[in-house]
């Protein structure tokens, strides 16, 4: 991972943009941790009667504030990225020193910017590249809740705290049981992401060609919302096509969530109607200028990944019953495809 990025750089970049919240020590975040007590473990019991996915161990989780979210994922990405900094290494190691040096800055820059300017709007993740077993100490969490955003949220918005706190509890719970309380899922996430970087190389022309079919795609009216940034544009057909397989992995996973998030929700806090009714307001009230930049960044297509997986949840959940979304689970070969997580009753005909 140093080939390619100093983490020293992207940490203090990334620093420099998550602001201060002035929260630190606060009685807010005394209350959210009380708050979080109780909702963690009554998320776990929901999660286990709404998912149908087997319980795991009772979870490991932490409040920390956004440099702290941005060091996480900072690690995560080392963690991902280092097999690929080794395979391109003799060729990175040929290029003049300054120039690997300004390369890295830039690309450290780049990463500590983009994880700043996230962290001041996630509200809380399952770091599912922690190991799950064996913790090495009390800061050896996989669930983290973004503090001060969850304060700042529940403030602007005038929510219930408890409810707020348990509604977001709900949905990285649900994240937790899919990868520690299914199998094969994590390993397959894992795989996919490691042929994907397998794919990745330093070839001037290749980058060329793929920007000229990338410009053709970007002018296509039949290229999906989701598919029109960077990653998707610059592919190669062989990197499209391990990504539909991630694309379709994530968004069951974000859609599931946030079905299962809404369907305890209904059922157990009274203010759901009201949480969800201004989540959606806040998503439909972006501007472009702000869709362009997310687009740019490839958030806009983890937050498609929210809209085309919950429709696949609810369109399967509509045809075959909420039981019948405890099939996802059974085993990978199972698993929807992109084009089926697009048209739920090709899923439905192929499994049922």
């Amino acid at each position: 991972m140093a080939r390619l990025i100093d983490p020293w750089i992207a940490r203090n970049v990334a620093r420099t943009l998550t602001g201060d919240s002035g929260l630190a020590g606060s009685y807010l975040l005394d209350r959210l941790k009380r708050d979080l007590d109780v909702a963690v473990p009554r998320s776990e019991e929901l999660v286990a009667e709404a998912s149908g996915i087997p319980p795991p161990s009772p979870v490991r989780w932490k409040i920390i504030d956004r440099a702290a979210w941005a060091d996480s994922n900072i690690r995560s990405l080392s963690t991902l990225l280092a097999p690929l900094g080794d395979r391109l290494g003799e060729k990175l190691d040929r290029a003049p020193l300054p120039l690997r040096l300004t390369q890295r800055a830039i690309l450290s820059a780049e990463v500590g910017a983009l994880l700043g300017y996230v962290s001041r709007r996630v509200l809380g993740q399952y770091d599912l590249l922690v190991a799950d077993a064996a913790p090495d100490g009390p800061g050896d969490a996989v669930l983290y809740f973004v503090g001060p955003n969850m304060v700042e949220t529940e403030r602007r918005f005038g929510f219930v705290p408890e409810e707020f706190a348990l509604w977001v509890a709900v949905h990285e719970v649900t994240h937790r049981f899919q990868f520690a309380g299914v199998p094969w899922l994590r390993p397959r996430f894992l795989r996919l992401v490691g042929r994907y970087f397998d794919l990745v190389e330093l070839d001037a022309r290749g980058l060329a060609r793929r920007l000229r079919e990338g410009a053709r795609r970007l002018a296509s009216r039949s290229t999906p919302p989701e598919e029109r940034n960077p990653v998707y544009l610059l592919a190669s057909p062989e990197q499209r096509s391990l990504m539909d397989q991630i694309q379709a992995l994530m968004a069951v996973v974000e859609g599931h969530g946030n079905f299962v998030m809404d369907h305890v929700g209904a059922r157990v806090i009274p203010s759901f109607r009201r949480m969800r009714w201004i989540f959606e307001r806040r998503r439909q009230q972006t501007t472009g200028l702000q869709r362009a930049f997310n687009h740019a960044i490839g958030l806009e297509m983890k937050l498609r990944q929210y809209e085309i997986g919950r429709e696949f949840c609810d369109g399967v959940a509509t045809a075959g019953g909420v039981a019948a979304l405890g099939r996802l689970w059974e085993d990978e070969e199972g698993f929807p495809t992109l084009a089926e997580v697009r048209d739920p009753q090709l899923w439905l005909r192929r499994v049922a």
